[in-house]
């Protein structure tokens, strides 16, 4: 692979799923470090800020550098910051909320709802106020929209069904930030001084990571860990360049992209 190109991976369902490692993911990371390729962890993980991101990464035996994360928590405080720093409904996690501590949360007319996930402290009393805030002529803001993700016994729900019952109820469309945002996938290419067509993404979402990727520019590699299944193949109009069992096949097809 020619040192001038870099890759974008996604992190849950590419290097772990729930608190399991998937196999060699540290060692694919020394690899490219050695090799002076550039490299960044696009993620939709809203559910920490990229700091504990980092801690947690570390703790589990994958060294990564807190800025060697781009993720859609982080994409959400940047959008606000750009519109002026309106004040805010926050429905999102305890943890990602100290990233949010510069803007005005405590505002009775908000300007902006931001959605990003809660594991499992949803709380119908706090989306209905959300719902109530947005018919009173404030804005969604969406970190993402994913589906679901794969944890160790089976799928479980994303926030797209959150946020599509928002805007199911209000008739409002939501500003989505994470990917398959093109803008977010811009940032990362940005960050690490390259052209679209001389990176590839490496994620389990066919749509988001694979999809959002091509459409900016880039080539998609399809791993079947995480999310993936079989079926999404034929359900879908995005076709990964290519598809590898796991990133431990990364290498080896790298000198074909």
């Amino acid at each position: 692979m020619d040192q001038k190109r870099g890759i974008l991976f996604d992190l849950d369902g590419v290097f772990y799923v729930s608190n399991q490692a998937i196999d060699g993911g540290q060692k694919l990371i020394d690899s490219l470090r050695n090799k002076s390729i550039p490299f960044r962890f696009l993620t939709n993980t809203t559910t920490k800020t990229r700091g504990q991101l980092t801690q947690e990464l570390n703790s589990r035996g994958l060294i990564v550098r807190e800025k060697e994360i781009i993720s859609a928590g982080q994409a959400g405080v940047t959008h606000l910051r750009k519109c002026g720093s309106p004040p805010c409904y926050l429905l999102i996690s305890d943890e990602l909320k100290e990233d949010y501590s510069e803007f005005d949360c405590s505002d009775q007319k908000p300007e902006y709802v931001v959605v990003g996930d809660r594991g499992h402290d949803w709380i119908y009393d706090d989306m209905n106020e959300a719902f109530r805030y947005m018919m009173d002529g404030a804005e969604l803001l969406a970190l993402h929209k994913g589906k679901y993700f794969q944890v160790r016994d089976g799928l479980d729900l994303d926030i797209g069904a959150i946020v599509t019952g928002l805007e199911y109820a209000t008739g409002k469309q939501a500003i989505t930030l994470g990917k398959p945002n093109k803008e977010f996938f811009q940032a990362a290419l940005d960050d690490i001084g390259c052209s679209s067509t001389d990176v590839i993404m490496v994620g389990d979402d066919l749509i988001n990571d694979i999809g959002g990727a091509q459409r900016t520019g880039m080539k998609g590699v399809l791993v079947r860990t995480g999310k993936f299944r079989k079926s999404d193949l034929s359900h879908s109009d995005v076709k990964p360049d290519f598809i590898i069992e796991s990133i431990n096949e990364l290498e080896d097809i790298l000198s074909l992209l």
